[in-house]
């Protein structure tokens, strides 16, 4: 993999994929969903988020400032998206307002909201899928399938990050509510420090607490 370049407003994320890279093989996520325990190392973590913004960028062509409404349940790829999407500086909604839709990632790309949006992104939620199921609608892009196909790495620089502030931590193993997607300053922090996400509280028990190492719950 190669960091993408920095920029001076490229806000953490060459950051972020440096430290990944340096977790390398173990544990940076453990989700557990509807396949059980899905477990995405430094490494798988980092591609993913390289392969998602490389995506929006090179295939849907977003650009800074562009509306992008992410209407999808707590998941790790939601995780994922955000992240991307703000690495590109787009105007992160998780609702269609007033204003056009630039970009629409959806579990449901036959809504109403679809037809108002540019692009418009199927995101299957089940951990392992490699695809959207069943037909799409026109137009539709199945995220999963074209970002999988997405190049490994990324040369040009990033431009403004429009995410939220890093907030710097020291636990190791943190437990988020839902994606984390809410606490998303302190996950970041947690992956810049070398640190491993558990999620969702609703679904651990305080027996996989404790065999995950949880430091602390958000």
């Amino acid at each position: 993999m190669t960091t993408p370049p920095a920029s001076p407003t490229a806000g953490p994320v060459p950051a972020l994929l440096e430290a990944l890279e340096a977790v390398g093989p173990r544990p940076a996520l453990a989700w557990y969903g509807e396949d059980g325990r899905v477990e995405l190392s430094g490494h798988v973590l980092a591609n993913w988020i390289i392969k998602a913004i490389g995506h929006l960028a090179d295939e849907i062509a977003l650009e800074p400032r562009e509306i992008t409404v992410v209407d999808l349940a707590p998941h790790w790829k939601r995780l994922v998206i955000v992240i991307a999407a703000f690495a590109l500086g787009a105007d992160l909604r998780s609702v269609p307002g007033q204003d056009p839709v630039r970009v629409l990632f959806t579990s449901d790309p036959a809504s109403p909201a679809a037809d108002e949006a540019d692009d418009v992104l199927a995101v299957e939620a089940a951990s392992l899928s490699p695809g959207f199921p069943g037909s799409l609608p026109p137009l539709v892009h199945d995220w999963a399938a074209e970002v999988r196909s997405s190049p490994d790495r990324l040369t040009a620089p990033l431009p403004a990050w429009s995410g939220p502030d890093v907030a710097p931590s020291a636990e190791s193993v943190v437990l988020v509510p839902d994606d984390g997607l809410d606490h998303l300053d302190t996950v970041l922090g947690v992956w810049l420090a070398g640190g491993r996400v558990v999620g969702p509280a609703s679904a651990v028990t305080e027996e996989i607490t404790r065999a995950e190492g949880v430091t602390m719950r958000l």
